[in-house]
């Protein structure tokens, strides 16, 4: 259905709500706290003078499920927005539901772009470092 002004009305509860919007910082700071505080246990177990080959592959297995979940998460927020742009209209000047909807959708889109960077920075010193020191 259409309205005057040729936007998409929306059901209530559907579209991007808070809970899109947290999830991408959510996975950042999950895939944070699993790195480091696995990285904290394997080397107070090993050693301060082991090497961090198995933090490594820790690391990258857990990297990759986080940047496979940002990406899933960005996938249905494209999704989001490519419904409810209508017309390439971007601008966000009526304040009614649909732009409300559009303006979190591009919100949440910049977010998992910002904790992919973040995710990938998370990981660095893990293929940096050789050993735990």
């Amino acid at each position: 259905m259409s309205t005057d002004k040729g936007q998409v009305e929306r059901a209530t509860g559907e579209g991007t709500d808070l809970w899109r919007l947290i999830t991408a910082p959510t996975i950042w700071a999950v895939h944070f706290l699993v790195c480091y505080v696995g990285a904290a246990i394997y080397c107070e177990k090993a050693g301060r003078a082991s090497a961090l080959l198995p933090v490594t592959w820790f690391v990258a297995a857990t990297t990759a499920v986080a940047l496979l979940g940002l990406g899933l998460v960005f996938l249905s927020l494209w999704r989001v927005r490519g419904f409810s742009v209508v017309g390439g209209d971007l601008n966000y000047l009526g304040n009614t539901p649909e732009e409300r909807h559009r303006f979190l959708s591009h919100v949440s889109m910049m977010l998992c772009v910002l904790s992919a960077i973040g995710v990938v920075f998370v990981a660095m010193p893990a293929f940096m470092l050789g050993t735990c020191r």
